[in-house]
């Protein structure tokens, strides 16, 4: 007899989940690759399109995704990239890192967003600095087409 995977879902951030997710803590040292989970729902709330979950294990709450239309360079009063869309965040929370919940999360992200017909491609930004970040986003396939402002690389996955 096989044991069950626990079970990853997907569910919106809620006025009945909101601050437990903002409660959620990222370890030590990574808020220098990531921002606050206040961030992504600020986006939510003036962004068209970007849509922040909220990532629970077998009924608890876990992390935070957000994904939306992909704006070369932030340039929100410009159209999207058509076709494009971002993974702009992605945040398991500390006690549970670790453990293959960031693959499991992100390959499931992925499946999720690669089934809309308005996704032919999937981008995300990365510090180059994050390595841990970069091997689970290079061994889901995601390549390198450039780099931001910031010089954070953009990196994308074609899924069309």
């Amino acid at each position: 007899m096989t044991d069950a995977q626990p079970v990853l879902e997907l569910r919106p951030v809620t006025l009945a989940n909101y601050y437990e997710v903002m409660k959620l803590e990222m370890a030590p040292g990574q808020e220098r690759f990531l921002d606050s989970n206040a961030w992504p729902l600020a986006e939510a709330a003036y962004v068209t399109g970007f849509t922040p979950e909220a990532v629970y294990l077998d009924g608890t709450l876990i992390g935070l995704v957000s994904w939306g239309p992909y704006y070369p360079g932030y340039a929100y009063d410009e159209p999207p990239e058509t076709g494009s869309l971002i993974i702009d965040h992605v945040m398991i929370d500390q006690p549970h890192q670790g453990m293959g919940l960031g693959r499991r999360l992100v390959t499931r992200l992925i499946d999720k967003l690669a089934t809309r017909p308005d996704c032919r491609r999937i981008v995300l930004m990365l510090d180059p600095q994050n390595h841990i970040a970069d091997r689970l986003y290079t061994s889901l396939g995601f390549t390198q087409f450039g780099v931001t402002h910031e010089d954070d690389r953009l990196m994308a996955l074609d899924v069309a």
